[in-house]
């Protein structure tokens, strides 16, 4: 299993040649990760302006969204190379 800290270090490449993933799935993930990442930027956004909240909190519920995004997208790229594992393989 992968950890956030490893992410930024996937290359395409990487991603077709060790987990065998095709041009189409790693567009499909590409996609999903701007999207999600969009959304998140939105509810940071919304988080930092929150006046109702005071300042160490309106940060903290920002590295909150930020955390929840980056364990979206790592969940989705798991859930895709997951899927490209023979069954019959496992135990």
């Amino acid at each position: 299993m992968m950890n956030l800290n490893q992410m930024p270090d996937l290359t395409r490449d990487d991603l077709r040649d060790k987990m065998g993933l095709s041009e189409n799935e790693i567009l499909t993930l590409d996609r999903e990760a701007q999207n999600i990442l969009g959304k998140t930027i939105m509810m940071v956004d919304t988080a930092l302006r929150d006046a109702s909240l005071s300042e160490s909190e309106r940060i903290e519920a920002g590295l909150n969204f930020i955390h929840m995004g980056m364990a979206l997208i790592e969940n989705n790229l798991e859930v895709m190379v997951d899927s490209k594992v023979d069954k019959s393989k496992l135990n």
